[in-house]
């Protein structure tokens, strides 16, 4: 009987008013949203059209591999290659580039023949005018796909890998085919595979410079497509 009592009796437990979590795991999704919103939002129209791409670059190195670098290594105070800032296994990465790329350039041919797409690249337009500015604007694609993959599959993959495991690719692959909305549907739709293909690439090399070139190199493929070989 007394038992009976003791447990009618209980206070039940209570619960914390905010549940316990990882909490680098919640910086990481939370600032990764700030940051994108940031990008996504700002546009420097103070800037003239012409250099006005090159300003936008510079903002996504700065929000998106200099703001995480540093919240690794001075608020996590982690190791830069544990998410994935390293060479790491180049072979491994190499091997991934070179199938990719078999796959991609047939595909970024065709798609460079549909006017949603003839219509977007390359986007730095004044390119149609003058192919050989198509050199600072790769240039400017490059150190821009440098922090684009690195927040992705560095930042967030391996951060959140960490914590959560391989799920990961798939968590980082949303926020990254979402941030493709304002493309052609076509591209937005293949963002689901790419951001899972460069989300395991990355995780399985543990590096981010594999998926970094490959994201380059088809981004600038599509570019010569358009421009050397336009729709008439």
């Amino acid at each position: 009987m007394s038992d009976e009592v003791r447990t009618e009796t209980e206070e039940p437990v209570k619960e914390p008013w905010f549940p316990a979590m990882d909490w680098k795991s919640a910086v990481i999704l939370t600032l990764g949203v700030l940051l994108l919103l940031l990008v996504h939002y700002t546009h420097f129209p103070w800037v003239h059209e012409r250099y006005r791409l090159f300003a936008w670059f510079g903002f996504n190195v700065v929000l998106l591999l200099i703001v995480p670098l540093l919240v690794i290594r001075f608020v996590f105070k982690e190791r830069l290659a544990d998410y994935g800032f390293q060479i790491g296994g180049a072979r491994l990465w190499g091997k991934y580039l070179g199938l990719f790329l078999l796959v991609f350039i047939p595909c970024a041919l065709i798609a460079s023949r549909l006017p949603e797409f003839a219509n977007y690249y390359p986007r730095y337009h004044y390119a149609r005018e003058n192919p050989l500015l198509l050199i600072p604007s790769s240039l400017g694609w490059l150190a821009y796909f440098a922090a684009w993959e690195f927040f992705f599959r560095g930042f967030m993959t391996m951060g959140l890998g960490k914590r959560l495991g391989a799920i990961a690719i798939f968590i980082q692959m949303v926020p990254f085919t979402m941030a493709h909305f304002p493309k052609p549907e076509l591209e937005s739709l293949a963002a689901i595979i790419a951001g899972i293909a460069l989300g395991l690439m990355a995780w399985r090399s543990k590096s981010f410079v594999g998926p970094w070139l490959l994201h380059w190199f088809a981004a600038t493929t599509m570019d010569l497509f358009v421009v050397f070989w336009p729709l008439r």
